[in-house]
């Protein structure tokens, strides 16, 4: 067994191995003489497969292929809900999980329930060195992002973790303008009540825009699998030339959908990343970004190095064990022990026999 952690040492190496073109990361990829065959796992319920597969498919509402990736294979728990989408989108289906290895370039998880079996699911294509997408919200156990992350480092196997609201423009944007704001003091986040726990798209965006330094947490809700209010809080660690502060996350009814205010000495800046009511608009500019960072991970260029995978899934889980375990204290992100977890949404989704044989 690779030693815990271990893998932030290896996480260069993973992150340039690359099956499909053999590049260095940051080095522009040479153009792929076939598009890239992607495996979909989770199709069926509570899946952004649907989603992507109306971005990526001819079949879908782009009626195009608007990147270098294609839907191939599929896979999911539900022998029908696998057929369905497979007749949707022109693709294969595969009866077994690990069905795909050999027929694809790399694979991605689109759904919620299967995230507590996710690193069980991903195993034998990592091994492989298949690059591999994480579905969010990562995982409900310390312990078993990090199997997935030290084999991940030991096989070379480009990896990725995300949630769709990292990869949008308002952010980078907004990034860049923090230097206007001077030494930050306080910053202030909105977002629907529904989008705590399946994936708080809320919490990444905050942590992508003001980095991963979150030394402490703090979570209050009513229901932490279906939340009609919340308030989760970060304290963030500071630096030299910036004091420790807070951000605090408000879980509201009504629109923007997502807003981030940073409040600072010399200023404040803002930024609101609300959904579009045209679909196919939606899709382009709020789906799409994510696809395109996905596909240059399958590439080699990482998205983000292993570090960051575990400090977002450390961050999520410590918000829960803040709330659970705490009565919604400030707590330390660290504290939250590596084979703790919270309920899961659906306990018996996964016969865990299929891993067995």
């Amino acid at each position: 067994m690779v030693k815990r952690r271990s893998f932030l040492s290896a996480t260069a190496a993973a992150a340039v191995a690359a099956p499909l073109v053999g590049v260095q990361q940051g080095q522009a990829a040479e153009p792929s003489k076939r598009k890239i065959r992607v495996g979909a796992l989770n199709v069926g319920e509570y899946s952004f497969w649907g989603i992507w597969a109306e971005t990526l498919s001819p079949k879908g509402k782009f009626g195009t292929n608007l990147l270098d990736l294609e839907i191939t294979h599929c896979w999911d728990i539900n022998p029908k809900l696998a057929r369905k989408f497979a007749d949707r989108y022109g693709c294969e289906v595969e009866e077994k999980y690990d069905g795909m290895l050999g027929k694809v370039d790399a694979i991605a998880f689109g759904g919620f329930y299967e995230v507590p079996w996710q690193h069980l699911l991903a195993r034998p294509y990592v091994e492989a060195g298949v690059p591999t997408y994480l579905s969010r919200p990562f995982s409900y156990r310390l312990r078993d992002i990090d199997f997935i992350l030290e084999l991940a480092a030991k096989h070379n196997t480009p990896l990725m973790a995300s949630s769709c609201q990292e990869h949008i423009y308002e952010l980078t944007d907004l990034k860049k303008r923090l230097k206007n704001c001077g030494t930050i003091t306080s910053v202030q986040g909105t977002c629907v009540s529904d989008e705590y726990p399946a994936h708080f798209h809320m919490q990444w965006a905050a942590l992508r825009t003001l980095g991963y330094d979150v030394e402490k947490i703090s979570l209050l809700t009513d229901d932490e699998r279906k939340a009609s209010y919340l308030q989760e809080t970060m304290l963030f660690r500071g630096g030299e030339d910036q004091p420790p502060y807070l951000a605090t996350l408000h879980a509201v009814n009504s629109r923007p959908y997502m807003y981030l205010k940073v409040m600072g000495e010399q200023g404040s800046e803002t930024g609101a990343f609300d959904r579009s009511p045209n679909r196919q608009e939606e899709l382009y500019f709020y789906f799409a970004p994510q696809l395109l960072d996905m596909q240059r991970t399958f590439q080699g260029d990482a998205f983000q190095p292993f570090d960051i995978i575990r400090k977002k899934t450390q961050t999520f889980l410590a918000g829960y064990y803040s709330h659970l375990e705490h009565s919604g204290a400030l707590i330390p992100v660290d504290s939250v022990p590596v084979d703790w977890s919270p309920r899961h949404y659906k306990p018996g989704w996964i016969d865990e026999s299929m891993f067995k044989s």
